[in-house]
């Protein structure tokens, strides 16, 4: 029988970022031994680190492996709730979880990440003091509800934010009215200076004409704006992708394809997010108008109508790290142990026929409310 998904985008305020398939309250002390709040930050084309809560032994053995059942654990022990895995592959989506080495069948829920795309060129300035970028801002087109990515920055000849899970650009296959604007600044006129922005849709680490974005000069104003489309070809993509690199270079000449160093100006890199469009037929655009979620801004409990009563979901954060999964009840999931952040949450409805993709945006009402895992 064909599966329902559903997709819904949250945002959620003031919460714990709890990694579990369901929060049981009546857990024994020994639970305590369970590594959990496992988070992947720093996340690069070749590493990431991986950090957890501390346990009462202080002996903790992090595995990682190539996602996917039957795929062979590499594992690393360490006395400390951290640690920096390298020499990953590039644009790889990878298991990791973490364990108490006292207490072996002590282990936290698999968490999913995915490797950045890989650098086939590098680009700087060598001096940024007479002209360089202020501010970059990319708006998605406002109906698919990402917040725009706005960076201010100071001169530098080169930044890589891509590890910046505040600088994250969202967008949408196939989505135009994209909007990039960039300031200028500098003790020199910069207004006639070059901006060229490239996004390697196909994650090659090529900067190719076909992914030239932006491309402008002899500005009058020191902030430009262009708008954009999302080819619908790109080659990455999905709830869990891996980020392409966007990158932005301001300069005196024209630079061609991306790479090399040049005179004034200054080079930043972004990471990119590209999330399907909802494909739905008549029909299937029909059956989304059964389900609904509520309350919207919501709290504790995301309660979800139109689907069957215990139906499978995962959740997701924006960086592609699956969270937590289980069941619904009651046509309910509880979400009150989330941290304040961008999350999905995927509806896996198997008596219902369809399939249907919906993103929806849904606002944390409430400030701060208790982040305690264990009463």
């Amino acid at each position: 029988m064909t599966k329902k998904l559903l997709f819904l985008l949250l945002v959620l305020s003031g919460i714990s970022f709890y990694q579990s398939k369901n929060f049981d309250k009546n857990f024994s002390e020994a639970a305590f031994t369970v590594p959990t709040n496992v988070l992947v930050s720093n996340i690069t084309a070749t590493s990431a680190t991986v950090t957890c809560s501390s346990i009462p032994s202080s002996n903790y053995l992090f595995e990682y492996r190539l996602s996917g059942v039957g795929a062979a654990w590499t594992s690393a022990q360490t006395n400390v709730p951290i640690l920096t895995i390298n020499s990953l592959q590039s644009c790889t989506k990878y298991d990791v979880r973490v364990k108490d080495v006292s207490n072996p069948s002590d282990v936290s829920v698999i968490i999913v990440f995915t490797t950045l795309s890989v650098d086939n060129c590098t680009s700087a300035s060598t001096d940024s003091g007479l002209m360089h970028i202020s501010n970059v801002t990319v708006t998605p087109l406002p109906v698919f509800g990402f917040s725009p990515m706005i960076s201010n920055s100071v001169n530098s000849n080169y930044t890589d934010y891509r590890p910046d899970p505040t600088r994250k650009v969202n967008l949408v296959y196939g989505s135009t009215g994209n909007l990039f604007s960039m300031t200028k600044s500098g003790s020199v006129n910069p207004s006639a200076a070059y901006v060229n922005v490239w996004i390697d849709y196909n994650a090659n680490g090529i900067f190719e004409n076909s992914e030239l974005t932006v491309s402008a000069t002899s500005n009058t104003n020191n902030t430009i704006t262009s708008s954009f489309t999302v080819p619908t070809a790109a080659a990455v993509g999905g709830v869990i992708n891996c980020a392409v690199t966007m990158r932005v270079i301001f300069s005196n000449t024209f630079v061609s394809n991306g790479c090399g160093n040049f005179g004034y100006g200054e080079v930043e890199d972004y990471g990119v997010y590209i999330l399907p469009t909802a494909n739905l037929s008549t029909n299937e655009t029909e059956k989304t108008k059964e389900i609904s979620i509520f309350p919207n801004p919501v709290s504790d409990i995301l309660n979800i109508a139109g689907i069957s009563t215990e139906t499978d979901f995962e959740i997701y954060y924006i960086t592609g790290q699956k969270v937590s999964l289980g069941k619904t009840k009651d046509y309910q999931v509880d979400v009150h142990q989330f941290l304040k952040g961008v999350y999905f949450i995927q509806i896996n409805d198997k008596v219902k026929n369809g399939s249907i993709e919906i993103y929806k945006k849904i606002k944390q009402k409430r400030e701060c409310i208790k982040n305690t895992l264990f009463f």
